[in-house]
């Protein structure tokens, strides 16, 4: 759209449809080629439904695209034989003749060939008809304004060479160029905007915010659409105000036109926004009303997604809402039913997907689960509703890794942003991103992790709640990295920024409670670990959050206890963990309440039972993929190796022992040692990588002069490792007030 032009706004008729009338006549005449007539006819009847195109934003230049491959019966193209009925159009009369003779030319009785042209009742008829309608209602300044528009569309294919040998008429303009579009198709373009707004999750860029601007100020009436677009572009930017105020307009304008018929969605979107804004308890009022409105106007579509959504809502935040009426169960069940019985496939897959979600949680039975979830993916297959597969793959991720197939999960995230990132709603793509970043982060892969959040910046940043999740998992990676390289000065300043950031979701949250934990209890401020830790589980018990969460919770209690001197204290909790994490399959937390018992096991030295317990179950560790577990398991191995051949203590004591049988349990304790400093090196713990330094450093010096290298090569790494620590220490960092 040129910017040095006038711009004309029409109810229906505009330049690139008096074209398209000017190419049914090409069609008429005979004299496309036979082949090809079919060709043109498929593009003809695509441009008179309008449905997927704003013809009247086409210029000639996307006419030229179509036809210029179409052949005609002289050997010229139909985009040809276009231009030159264009420019037979000479004046503002043949204007008038061209749009005045469409009854006659296509709706008659032919003398010649006794057929009509064109059927009144098909789609190109129904057009050509709307046209005559459209024309014969026009005022005559608006006729001569449409000429005008005409004339400057037509005017982009003077220089065409296509048309160097056609005739054409020297028109003398006096009047200044004008732009036109029909009223018509730019609400299509508001509505195809809002669209893909609603799915992309984008606000609107600048350009086409002017040129929306432009266009309103040159129609002779505003859509109520543009209300709509503005306050998706205001909720998107996390303008809330101005979000607010659009949607208030949008509403009053469809309410006054539509019999206040949509009330109920005015009631939705506002529960949608204030929960965007938390502004929880507003969004629990309007959530509660919109189920009140839906009710007594009977739209059961409305009322059954607003259930969906409060269920869900009451899910996330369980303190804001009130108690609901009945259990999570019965909601799941009363809401299958009634999709079942209005026929919302979509709806269907939805709940199943709650279901298992909500099994999950809870810690329900895994069959049941993947029942839920294949339920829920043969509903999206069978309509082909792609914009459900990121919620789909997510619940997917989260049940394979919870039954310690770690890998599966990876390749359900990883398998959606390869295959279906394009098709699907933004806030899934971040999601399924971070989640997968924090995966990477698990197995030390700190570059990797940061390089996928980097890959979808620009994706995220399209709306400010979204860019927020970003932005924090972002700061948590940082945060954890920050710990285990014991960089505090850092990890004080990072952990402020977690602290104040606004919109953290729940899921998020819980993994910032547990990396604040660590960081205060590898800071010796264990009596504010523990503090958190209790109040933490505390509260996940009394607001029924994740089963898992629960369990972590508790482990990590155990774990301070452990520090504090109450290993007693900490096995009772730990054993109880054990009997609900097997009762859910929950392998990753199995595996990390045996490696923690592992540890008062040795403690207490029971090491063959540590040794038993390790040899069963390091492979399932193993498939959990969490490098910080697995090198937790290696380092109990060769605590254990040790302990159970009393090794130090003979060498200490000056026992006599089979030099090759002593030689053989230190090398199998240096190769567990080994691999455990090799996973704390992924994740750079340089704590732990100091404590099996440590342990390397004596078990070479036992072992002979055959491994001195070994040894001083050991005995340097950890003078560096030690020498980063004290630098860590002397920043005055290293302690919490």
């Amino acid at each position: 759209m040129s910017h040095n032009s006038e711009l004309l706004c029409t109810k229906f008729l505009a330049p690139a449809k008096v074209a398209l009338i000017a190419l049914i006549y090409v069609y008429c005449s005979h004299e496309i080629h036979t082949r090809s007539r079919i060709t043109l006819l498929r593009l003809l009847l695509k441009w008179t439904d309008g449905k997927d195109t704003c013809l009247s934003l086409f210029g000639l230049s996307d006419f030229k695209d179509h036809l210029s491959d179409i052949p005609c019966v002289d050997g010229r193209s139909a985009y040809d034989r276009l231009l030159l009925k264009l420019y037979d159009i000479g004046s503002m009369d043949d204007l008038c003749s061209l749009i005045n003779d469409i009854d006659s030319d296509f709706f008659k009785v032919s003398n010649n060939s006794g057929n009509i042209a064109v059927s009144s009742t098909s789609l190109v008829g129904h057009f050509l008809r709307r046209s005559y309608v459209e024309f014969k209602a026009m005022e005559f300044d608006e006729r001569v304004d449409l000429w005008k528009a005409f004339a400057t569309f037509r005017s982009y294919g003077d220089n065409d060479m296509t048309i160097a040998s056609l005739h054409k008429p020297d028109i003398q303009r006096v009047f200044s160029p004008k732009e036109s579009f029909a009223m018509e198709d730019v609400t299509k373009m508001f509505e195809f905007q809002i669209e893909y707004m609603q799915k992309q999750g984008c606000s609107l860029p600048v350009s086409m915010v002017e040129t929306l601007d432009k266009i309103l100020a040159h129609s002779f009436r505003t859509p109520s659409s543009i209300y709509y677009i503005r306050f998706l572009h205001g909720w998107r930017c996390g303008d809330y105000q101005e979000a607010f105020e659009n949607l208030h307009r949008y509403f009053d304008y469809t309410m006054h036109h539509n019999d206040k018929i949509f009330y109920q969605y005015a009631l939705l979107n506002l529960a949608i926004l204030q929960a965007d804004f938390n502004c929880l308890e507003e969004a629990v009022w309007a959530i509660q009303e919109t189920i009140k409105t839906a009710r007594e106007n009977k739209d059961n579509i409305c009322l059954n997604f607003s259930l969906s959504w409060l269920y869900h809502f009451q899910k996330s935040h369980p303190r804001e809402c009130p108690p609901p009426a009945s259990s999570d169960n019965a909601t799941v069940q009363f809401l299958k039913v009634k999709a079942k019985e209005t026929g919302m496939v979509n709806l269907q897959s939805v709940v199943y997907l709650s279901e298992a979600k909500s099994m999950i949680m809870s810690g329900g039975n895994a069959t049941l689960i993947f029942e839920s979830i294949m339920k829920s993916a043969y509903m999206n297959a069978s309509i082909n509703l792609l914009e459900s597969v990121g919620a789909q793959f997510l619940v997917q991720a989260t049940f394979w890794s919870r039954l310690g197939i770690s890998n599966l999960g990876k390749f359900y995230t990883d398998g959606f942003l390869d295959l279906f990132q394009d098709s699907s709603f933004v806030e899934d793509v971040v999601k399924i991103a971070c989640r997968s970043a924090y995966t990477l982060v698990n197995c030390g892969r700190y570059d990797d992790a940061l390089k996928v959040l980097a890959d979808i910046e620009s994706t995220a940043s399209r709306s400010l709640r979204i860019h927020q999740i970003w932005i924090t998992y972002k700061t948590l990676i940082m945060f954890k990295r920050a710990i285990r390289n014991e960089r505090m000065n850092e990890v004080e300043a990072l952990s402020k920024r977690l602290n104040s950031m606004p919109g953290v979701t729940e899921d998020c949250r819980l993994d910032i409670n547990f990396a604040q934990i660590e960081y205060y209890t590898r800071c010796g401020n264990t009596e504010l670990a523990l503090t958190l830790s209790s109040q933490y589980l505390d509260s996940s018990v009394a607001d029924d959050l994740d089963l898992y969460n629960q369990l972590v919770y508790m482990m990590q209690y155990s774990r301070i206890m452990l520090l504090l001197g109450r290993p007693l204290r900490g096995y009772t909790l730990l054993m109880r963990c054990m009997s609900i994490a097997e009762k859910s399959s929950l392998v990753p937390a199995i595996m990390e309440a045996l490696c923690m018992i592992c540890e008062i096991f040795n403690s207490i030295k029971s090491h063959q039972q540590v040794l038993a317990i390790l040899d069963a179950t390091i492979p399932y560790i193993v498939e959990c993929e969490n490098a910080e577990l697995l090198g937790k398991a290696y380092y109990e191995t060769a605590k254990a190796i040790i302990g159970a051949s009393d090794l130090l203590e003979a060498v200490v004591g000056g026992q006599e022992r089979d030099a090759e049988e002593v030689r053989g349990k230190i090398m199998h304790a240096i190769r567990y040692a080994k691999l455990a400093y090799a996973e704390h090196e992924k994740l750079e713990d340089v704590s732990r990588m100091l404590d099996i330094s440590s342990m390397l450093a004596r078990l070479y010096h036992i072992v002979g002069p055959e491994y001195t290298d070994d040894r001083d090569r050991t005995a340097m790494q950890n003078m560096s490792l030690r020498q980063m620590r004290s630098d860590a220490r002397r920043s005055g960092m290293l302690t919490v007030t």
